[in-house]
């Protein structure tokens, strides 16, 4: 995967849900997982948790929306860990669920896109020249069916939705300006529609069945895709 070391994931949100579940399926690959979590208590208590169970883990504090912790936040795990070779952009929020975008609050829109499109993007270009110099590095935006142009059928929570279709052209981008660095890719997922605090009780899907793709993405092998958006390990229409 990425040499004779143990690979290091930095995943954000890691503490619940689909970051919970992403950050247990790549520990059990062997992969040393970084929980970064808003709420130091809880990201201790995830890395606590899977020590105890035998997987590398350690935690880092993370409140996305604070530039200033971002940064910190990847110093502090290349300064620790050496490097970074998986970057999770988990972490996200639908501050506007199911408010129709005619009635959008233009403040809910700056804190969703602060958190679901500046937050990625700016952790993007602080991994990325670690993994340029390392030569190898994964980045997977978490992303959703409800940010494709092509599936959009219904209106309403047009913040959440614009930050999700802005990450997935940010993804694309991102991709395109790397497609020549050594072993570096970045794509988008799409983990379905999941029984998280976001998804509410009626999803079909489990965490566990939400973490799939990402997980996946994660782990590509050198020949991967790189640039796009996928859900179910298959293409999704942007």
């Amino acid at each position: 995967m990425a040499g004779q070391h143990t690979p290091v994931a930095l995943i954000t949100g890691a503490n619940r849900g689909i970051g919970r579940a992403i950050a247990d399926q790549l520990a059990q690959r062997g992969i040393r997982v970084i929980a970064a979590c808003r709420d130091p208590a809880q990201g201790r208590d995830t890395a606590q948790q899977l020590n105890a169970q035998g997987h590398a883990a350690d935690w880092v504090e993370l409140d996305v929306s604070q530039a200033q912790q971002r940064e910190h936040a990847i110093e502090k795990v290349v300064r620790t860990h050496g490097r970074i070779d998986i970057l999770v952009n988990n972490a996200g929020v639908a501050l506007d669920k199911w408010v129709p975008t005619h009635d959008l609050d233009l403040e809910l829109l700056r804190q969703t896109m602060e958190i679901n499109l500046y937050a990625p993007l700016h952790l993007c270009q602080l991994v990325l020249p670690h993994m340029q110099a390392q030569g190898y590095g994964r980045i997977v935006n978490v992303s959703t069916e409800l940010g494709s142009l092509t599936e959009c059928q219904m209106g309403s929570s047009g913040a959440y939705r614009t930050s999700k279709t802005a990450l997935n052209m940010m993804t694309r981008l991102l991709a395109c300006e790397i497609a020549k660095q050594p072993d570096i890719l970045i794509n988008a997922a799409a983990p379905g529609w999941v029984k998280t605090e976001l998804g509410g009780d009626d999803a079909p899907r489990t965490t566990e069945q939400g973490a799939v793709t990402p997980v996946w993405l994660a782990t590509l092998p050198a020949d991967g895709p790189n640039g796009g958006f996928f859900r179910d390990q298959a293409p999704y229409p942007w």
